[in-house]
């Protein structure tokens, strides 16, 4: 036998073959990537649904400490500004969120900053304001990122934006941020206070109407006799029982995606309302919600779609006390224009921007006995 016909002829791939071969690979990563990206998504929304539901627990044990719900903030709502130090009533007030510190495991920071500010009459943005056991080891405490406030699909960082250069040119950012301390970034929430459903004129004060959970205004008024000085009481927000729809049926946290005004130790910046500030304030009748005397909503200020020269909550509904204004109120970077709310039972939904805005609206609002009808 010829040992040549006992050969095997060796032969490689052909250009065709080749060919056919990567368009198989390319159809398997067209086909898994969407489902990797969705189980990324997935887990995001879960730690983001995590992360709301303890600020949620973490105003319940408040709640049961203080026997009242926290307030937006501890200062003069009605003249306290954006980033001030100023020891007068245009000082900056200390969060809700920043009085939740001690429930939430922080409680080392709280009370460090406490002494340090002379039991917080300076403000958060003040020099003393530190987060360390002493004003010269400490880190300044607005600048100090706190993971549990940042959303894991929030696409803006941990610090807030402070010029109309940053990443949104000049749609979501806050001046009154700018280097505060000596080039530290002031550090960011995607967690607001929800504090009523739409701004209103309140004496000579444009604010969010009282109607909800958390709002803005403290249960003590300012005593006249401290005339233009800061007020340094410890002041909380409402009792539970002044909810009177229904914890379980009631927002008291919402996520947002501001870039801006969303410093978390900002009482004055870190809330929000139902409706566009923007917008001109609805009117509730018989538990219905009219933009008009009798033309329902037809939007809220979910996932509001701003502009720079349109804002979700302008400077002017707010008293000209942020000067820039709100791009965002209600809204999140999730996919499907989910945002995560968490109500007073501490039960979080996930509420898209197709929600009927009668009915977000008396979601939001914590005594108005509306039908919520169709709400999760």
């Amino acid at each position: 036998m010829n040992l040549l016909t006992l050969k095997t002829a060796r032969r490689g791939f052909t250009l065709v073959e080749l060919l056919v071969v990567i368009a198989i690979i390319a159809v398997l990563i067209g086909t898994l990537l969407p489902a990797v990206q969705s189980a990324r998504e997935a887990a995001r929304r879960t730690g983001c649904s995590f992360n709301i539901r303890g600020l949620a627990q973490a105003i319940m044990v408040y709640e049961s400490t203080k026997k009242r719900l926290p307030a937006g903030t501890d200062r003069n709502e009605t003249t306290s500004t954006a980033g001030s130090a100023a020891l007068s009533t245009a000082c900056t007030g200390y969060s809700w969120i920043f009085h939740l510190l001690p429930y939430m495991e922080e409680g080392a920071f709280y009370t460090n900053v406490v002494g340090n500010t002379t039991k917080l009459q300076n403000g958060p943005f003040h020099v003393n304001a530190m987060s360390g056991q002493t004003t010269t080891t400490g880190q300044p405490a607005a600048t100090v990122t706190i993971s549990q406030l940042i959303c894991p699909s929030f696409g803006g960082g941990s610090s807030v934006e402070t010029t109309a250069t940053g990443p949104t040119t000049g749609l979501s950012y806050a001046s009154e941020y700018n280097n505060k301390f000596a080039g530290r970034t002031i550090a960011l929430t995607n967690y607001m206070g929800m504090a009523g459903t739409h701004m209103a004129l309140s004496g000579t004060a444009t604010m969010p109407v009282s109607n909800g959970a958390l709002q803005l205004t403290p249960d003590q008024s300012v005593p006249a006799s401290v005339g233009a000085s800061v007020w340094l009481a410890s002041r909380s927000g409402i009792t539970a029982g002044s909810v009177s729809d229904g914890q379980s049926k009631t927002v008291f946290v919402a996520e947002s995606k501001e870039h801006g005004y969303a410093a978390w130790i900002d009482g004055t910046a870190t809330w929000v309302v139902a409706y566009p500030g923007s917008a001109a304030a609805p009117i509730s009748t018989s538990g219905i919600w009219y933009a008009t005397g009798t033309t329902p909503v037809t939007l809220s200020g979910l996932n509001y779609a701003a502009t720079t020269a349109a804002r979700y909550l302008p400077p002017a509904s707010f008293n000209s006390r942020i000067a820039v204004g709100k791009a965002w109120g209600p809204g999140s970077d999730h996919q499907g224009g989910i945002t995560m709310h968490a109500f007073g039972d501490t039960h979080i939904s996930q509420i898209t921007g197709d929600i009927d805005p009668g009915v977000y609206l008396s979601i939001c609002s914590r005594n108005g006995q509306e039908s919520t009808g169709q709400t999760e």
